[in-house]
């Protein structure tokens, strides 16, 4: 049995395959996409239970996925977590306004972001029992 779904959204590949591996070997499914466009269109089609998000990509950085989703009735509650080389403090305040739940800098501990995921999942389950 699946511990949860999850969209990992980079333009990097070797995250997105690290990422992939190692959620999937916790007991994640895991679902990957490399552009904004791609991720919101996935986000829609496969109603993930948390999606980890880089801000900096092509066709959409995550802002601009973020705030579509937020606009969509069956994405809006969907949690993200920011996983990103950005570090600007409008980043951080259009994260905050979008809802993000944590915001991880590359690079990155991947034993925070890994209790970050298993957090979020158990979180949003209780929310929705």
């Amino acid at each position: 049995m699946s511990k949860g779904r999850i969209l990992v959204v980079d333009d990097e590949p070797d995250i997105v395959r690290s990422l992939s591996i190692r959620l999937g070997a916790m007991g994640y499914d895991v679902s990957t996409a490399f552009d904004g466009l791609s991720a919101t269109r996935q986000a829609i089609e496969e109603q993930p239970e948390l999606i980890i998000l880089d801000i900096g990509m092509p066709a959409g950085n995550g802002h601009a996925v973020v705030e579509r989703l937020r606009n969509i009735d069956e994405t809006s509650h969907i949690p993200v977590i920011y996983l990103t080389a950005c570090t600007a403090d409008e980043d951080f305040r259009k994260a905050r306004e979008g809802g993000v739940c944590k915001y991880i800098t590359k690079p990155f501990d991947s034993e925070i972001l890994l209790s970050a995921v298993e957090d979020q999942i158990n979180q949003s389950r209780l929310v929705v029992s």
